[in-house]
């Protein structure tokens, strides 16, 4: 992506609710489609200016916020490209604009209010380039009454200190773009600013590590997030002329974008500006050791902006997820009762709500959706809550378990307290925690307005051991290094190393279905069911495609020509060993990358003093130095080939790791197409191919795969990917779902950065061709017969007794017992010697004495030969 420098020469009933929304929707300049709202009412939306065709990131509006009269008459100020809309909320069904004050066309306006005046910063430079002071004295007649231009003509955003008159503004920059550091201005004359300080100090310009994006000052701290070293600051502004850094930390994930505290002050709450990067909550209770007690998103394939906190409310703006409001009744475990989602496009990138002010004395709330305008809202607050405590049975808080409320369709990821909350509708409601390698747990409560409940999910431990084996070629038993075995729907993955072999340490007892990938082979599939045992060893055959081109020499590979449309300025297809650009990452095989289990989040006060050198990424913020945060990898840094492969297809080539928008698609469309591909005399042809995709933008950055039949005189779409896909992922195309099979099929693939400002990197490699008609050798079962097996218990849930049947491979000394919840043993069933074949078994749900037991969750549990099987059941009353 190129980066742009400042261009010089542009330097209420239910019934009058509805009654309303349908005359909205005749009236110009008024959206007719409601957000879709949980506890928030839709009053009014106005969107009078549109994005403009070609708009960076199809947006036409920026930040919002509040200004209040001093008779209490409530005005929404919202930002747009080429200036400020003010709006008149006082009536929030019937909001009326007041004014529009022109300013620099820029994506980015943010503003802030302080007494009779607003203050609107801007990236803008060109005609009235400067900090704007708009007069509210008369506020159905705004003026702009004078711009401020001394030491810096432009910041990111503006923070003011009412109680001291003081107006801060973050990441500014001079008339030659040079970045001027975080400035501090008197406004005790609210039109005739004058500086009193500014940080870091020093010299001009500032060093990015040093950048204070967002800021909020609270009594004598500010707390100032740097987004690009990912540093959370607090400052003493004790002296405006002097101010000192009290603190500074980065965590895992750090993007800092933005920060606000709890009422308390020892609760911070921090956002990432990144795709899956959740909210941060810090207790700063001792600032000078913070600690990240948990993290929570509505979406972790979104990006959560903007945390700001009025009373025991938190709001936050999150993009395509629109706006979110948690109770704070417990700082640390926020529990969200209300949202409203404006957009209705993909989740991810830079779309939807970019800000919500909840700053109303009235109680209304506004956001402003990048693409469709201002809308007004008022809370609702018809909710309870539900705490919901996982631990391990024994006592120990269950960190890394992913809780659903069932019925709402929420979900929450446990901190290391093992705790979430919830704040469910009335009614009854369904809790259920989940964590690979344990049984469920599931509780169910009845909650009012009002109420609070706690349930407790003890989760079990499912037994587990090892599983490997050695991927192969079909009928000839060479091995292959570099084949993906996948457990399809966990985090389970690896891969073979050099003599074809894997191995897992401890896979849980389950069912599974495994996939098997090797570039040039056919991929297979099949059950493997732990409960039932297995070999120790377990081959994988896989079978050799008809074709396979893995682009280590040219091979009839053609990058644009007539009719592609190809129109992209940079970022051009090219054959290449790719560097690799973002976050570092290691090699797809398995010589280089062990085996992948899933892993529990990274623990509390993880930090470091800071955070610097070629192995941190330094992703650009929105467009001030490029754009895109990144979640891993951009561009590849390996092919998908095992060794010694290195060789694949590429939308071009920087010179720079740790750049990721150099040299990626720019301002059109890359395209690359196959040379014929004979599939004639196969009876269910398919290509097979490897395709890496990283786009941040939104529906116009994609890769498309397309195929024809005739040699590349028709063409058909086979499917259009977009958002992070960045690992080597395999695909196959049905080709005869689009195109009749012959002898001169090509097929061709096409990535596009049409949306200004959007990083697009995309790779292809390892393309295979092969007949479906033909079967796979099969892979032998993970057979039963070898191993002890329990069967399932019957009748399961039971209230009396229960019958279980222990399959025996060889005749020796039985151990069979029942356990509770928590491991403990309550019946032995079975002890001695045993023949082979099968034992059956009952429990009559009593202990040894021959007490009943409770309802609840049991494990029958055998053991044999230093074997082990287990069987889960359930009592009830």
């Amino acid at each position: 992506m190129r980066l742009r420098p400042p261009d010089p020469s542009a330097l209420p009933a239910a019934a009058a609710a509805g009654l309303l929304a349908l005359t909205l929707a005749l009236c110009p300049g008024v959206s007719g489609a409601d957000p879709v709202t949980r506890n928030l009412t839709f009053t009014a939306n106005r969107n009078e200016y549109p994005p403009a065709p070609g708009a960076s990131f199809n947006a036409g509006y920026s930040a919002c916020w509040s200004y209040i009269h001093g008779d209490g008459r409530e005005y929404a100020v919202i930002g747009a490209t080429n200036g400020t809309a003010i709006y008149n909320v006082t009536d929030p069904w019937a909001p009326h604009r007041v004014a529009f004050i022109a300013g620099p066309n820029s994506p980015w306006r943010e503003t802030k209010s302080y007494r009779n005046w607003i203050y609107v910063s801007t990236e803008g430079f060109g005609a009235g380039t400067g900090i704007q002071i708009v007069r509210m004295t008369d506020p159905e007649a705004p003026l702009l009454a004078a711009t401020y231009t001394t030491n810096f003509v432009t910041a990111h955003t503006v923070s003011i200190d009412t109680a001291r008159a003081l107006l801060i503004l973050n990441g500014t920059r001079n008339p030659q773009g040079f970045a001027t550091g975080m400035r501090i201005l008197s406004i005790a004359s609210p039109e005739a600013p004058v500086e009193v300080g500014w940080w870091p100090g020093g010299s001009i310009p500032v060093s990015s590590d040093d950048y204070v994006h967002d800021c909020v000052p609270v009594g004598n701290r500010i707390y100032a997030a740097s987004i690009y070293p990912g540093i959370q600051r607090v400052l003493d502004s004790t002296d405006p002329a002097a101010v000192t850094e009290i603190s500074e930390w980065t965590y895992p994930g750090a993007f800092t974008h933005n920060c606000w505290p709890d009422a308390s002050a020892r609760w911070l709450y921090v956002t990432d500006e990144v795709n899956g990067e959740p909210l941060k909550i810090f207790d700063i209770a001792d600032v000078m050791n913070p600690i990240e007690v948990n993290g929570i998103t509505s979406n972790p394939q979104a990006i959560v902006h903007n945390a700001h906190v009025k009373g025991s409310e938190l709001y936050l703006s999150n993009y395509t997820e629109g706006i979110r409001v948690l109770d704070l009744s417990d700082p640390a475990h926020p529990a969200e009762f209300a949202s409203a989602d404006s957009y209705p496009g993909r989740s991810g990138g830079y779309a939807g709500v970019w800000e919500v002010c909840p700053f109303f004395p009235s109680g209304t709330v506004i956001a402003s959706d990048m693409q469709s305008g201002l809308y007004v809202y008022r809370p609702v607050r018809d909710y309870g809550i539900v705490r919901a405590v996982a631990d391990t049975g024994v006592g120990m808080p269950m960190a890394g378990a992913k809780v659903y409320l069932e019925t709402q369709g929420d979900s929450l990821v446990t901190p290391a307290d093992g705790i979430v909350q919830f704040a469910p509708s009335p009614g009854t409601h369904t809790v259920t925690a989940k964590k690979f390698g344990f049984y469920d747990s599931t509780a169910t409560r009845t909650v009012t307005i009002g109420s609070r409940d706690t349930v407790r999910l003890h989760l079990v431990r499912r037994a587990a051991r090892g599983y490997g084996g050695t991927v192969t070629r079909a009928f000839t038993g060479t091995p292959l290094e570099g084949a993906e075995i996948d457990f399809l729907y966990t985090a389970v993955t690896t891969q073979t190393d050099a003599l074809g072999r894997f191995a897992l340490e401890t896979v849980p007892f389950d069912r599974y279905q495994v996939e098997v990938h090797c570039p040039g082979y056919r991929a297979t599939s099949f059950a493997l069911d732990l409960n039932s045992g297995f070999p120790p060893s377990h081959d994988i055959p896989l079978v050799q495609a008809a074709t396979y081109d893995a682009f280590e020499s040219a091979s009839g590979w053609t990058v644009g020509g007539a009719g592609t449309g190809d129109n992209a300025t940079a970022g051009i297809w090219v054959r290449a060993e790719p560097l690799g650009t973002g976050a570092p990452s290691p090699a797809p095989f398995a010589a280089k990358r062990p085996q992948t289990m899933p892993a529990g989040p990274p623990g509390p006060g993880l930090f470091e003093a800071r955070r610097a050198g070629p192995g941190a990424l330094h992703a650009e913020h929105e467009g001030e130095e490029g754009e895109g945060a990144v979640p891993g990898q951009v561009q590849p840094e390996y092919d998908r080939t095992p060794p010694p492969g290195t060789m694949c297809w590429i939308t071009g080539q920087g010179t720079d790791p740790g750049n990721i928008g150099e040299n990626d698609v720019d301002d059109g469309q890359t395209s690359l197409t196959s040379p014929a591909l004979n599939l004639g005399g196969m009876s269910e042809p398919r290509i097979g191919y490897w395709r890496w995709l990283y786009a941040s933008g939104q529906d116009d950055d994609w890769l498309a795969t397309l195929i024809s039949g005739d040699g590349g005189v028709t063409w058909v779409t086979v499917d259009t990917t977009r958002g992070y896909h960045n690992r080597w992922e395999e695909r196959a195309i049905r080709v005869a779902d689009y195109v009749t099979p012959g002898p001169n099929v090509r097929v061709r693939f096409v990535a596009a950065d049409l949306a200004p400002g959007s990083i697009v990197e995309a790779g292809i490699d390892d393309v295979i061709t092969y007949d479906a008609a033909v079967p796979n050798v099969s892979v032998p079962p993970a057979g039963a017969p070898r191993a002890l097996r329990l069967g399932p218990p019957r009748p399961n849930p039971a209230r009396g007794a229960v019958s279980v049947a222990l399959e025996l491979p060889r005749a020796g000394e039985v151990r069979v017992v029942v356990l509770d919840a928590f491991g403990r043993r309550v019946r032995t069933l079975h002890r001695g010697a045993a023949p082979a074949g099968t034992l059956p078994l009952t429990w009559d749900g009593a202990d040894e004495r021959g007490r009943p037991l409770p309802a609840g969750l049991y494990f029958v549990r055998a053991t044999s030969a230093g074997e082990s099987a287990a069987a889960r059941l359930v009592r009830v009353q």
